[in-house]
């Protein structure tokens, strides 16, 4: 029986790159040597990681006007971090607060001792993403921090804002790779965690506009923050300040070249909105509840509930035995969370969507 894996992240990978991983390892570069245990001050790593990152600009169409770092943090820890790189304590930053992981970040600018602004409060549902028109923000403002997909509640902008006339700074985590629509003059910085679209769990991606890069070197220096933090040092270092997550990079390159393959972001995009709309023609009949709304439902977490937590269970159960895994819902919101990010195929999309349909008509299977 074949396994159909819609983990929220780490997620699944296409079977092409698990292949030529599979090929690669054990000698990576034909010196006998695998990835797993080269130097990152080898010619062949640096050689690696200049082409990963070549590709990553390639791949994802960054311009010129932007820098690509990649470094060995989580989203979480750029929650500390992008205030204390990007702003000053005199300065008023701004956040949308979404969702869990919004929230989260949020919640360390609040700490950070900048004047913050909450631009929108989606709290406590968190099932619409409000109006743009109606978000608050100050002049000089000096960034909005927007979270562009959340995970945990299936909210998803439709499309990027933009002409807002203050500088963005967008969690991608779980679009990046996947949306072709991002405001590049407008945006300061998108980070993401590799695990979702397009790698593996242990290193994240920062595209910062190069103005802004510049200016952190005095903020960071005013902040008193550490070298080892500060995002220009990873720049400087070409993304090897320490030893880098030598392996979460190589998978990203592998993972860049299979996106190029198959005909970039805008087909990855194309796929996203196919697979969704799979899921939400099941979604919108009667039988299940979906929770968000309409207009600001997730491209790649599709989040509902039955009828009482024991037939949720019965779901989850029942798809388990054809396959079908990790589609509980998260562990403070319970239901189902079918997530289905680049490295998830159509094909698994349809399996989960004629599941949906005989659960309906015969929740006993």
């Amino acid at each position: 029986m074949m396994t159909h894996y819609f983990s929220p992240g780490p997620a699944s990978l296409p079977a092409a790159v698990m292949t030529r991983l599979q090929a690669e390892l054990a000698d990576t570069f034909g010196i006998g040597v695998s990835i797993l245990e080269i130097s990152h001050r080898s010619k062949q790593y640096a050689d690696m990681s200049d082409r990963v990152l070549k590709q990553c600009r390639k791949v994802l169409q960054v311009p010129d006007s932007h820098e690509i770092i990649l470094t060995p943090f989580g989203a979480q820890q750029h929650f500390c971090l992008l205030p204390q790189n990007f702003s000053l304590a005199e300065d008023t930053i701004a956040y949308a607060d979404t969702g869990i992981w919004a929230h989260l970040a949020t919640a360390e600018a609040r700490r950070s001792g900048r004047k913050f602004l909450l631009s929108y409060d989606g709290a406590p549902d968190y099932n619409s993403l409000g109006n743009i028109s109606d978000y608050k923000i100050q002049k000089n403002t000096r960034y909005l921090h927007l979270t562009v997909n959340n995970t945990v509640y299936g909210t998803e902008y439709a499309q990027i804002p933009s002409g807002l006339g203050v500088d963005l700074v967008l969690d991608m985590t779980s679009s990046l790779a996947a949306r072709s629509d991002i405001p590049w003059s407008e945006t300061a910085c998108v980070y993401a965690s590799s695990q979702k679209n397009f790698g593996i769990a242990g290193c994240s991606l920062l595209i910062v506009r190069k103005d802004v890069l510049d200016q952190s070197r005095a903020f960071t220096e005013k902040n008193m923050l550490g070298n080892a933090l500060s995002y220009h040092a990873f720049f400087d270092a070409k993304s090897a300040l320490n030893t880098p997550p030598c392996f979460a990079i190589y998978v990203i390159g592998l993972y860049m070249d299979w996106i190029e393959a198959q005909g970039g972001v805008a087909e990855m995009e194309i796929r996203a909105q196919s697979k969704a709309k799979m899921i939400y023609d099941e979604l919108d009949g009667a039988f299940y509840k979906g929770r968000p709304n309409a207009q600001d439902r997730s491209r790649h977490n599709f989040v509902f509930n039955l009828s009482n937590p024991e037939m949720d269970q019965a779901f989850v159960q029942a798809a388990a035995k054809q396959g079908i895994l990790e589609v509980k819902g998260y562990r403070t919101t319970g239901g189902i969370r079918c997530s289905m990010y680049n490295g998830v195929s159509l094909e698994s999309a349809a399996i989960f969507k004629d599941f949906m349909q005989k659960f309906r008509q015969n929740p006993k299977i």
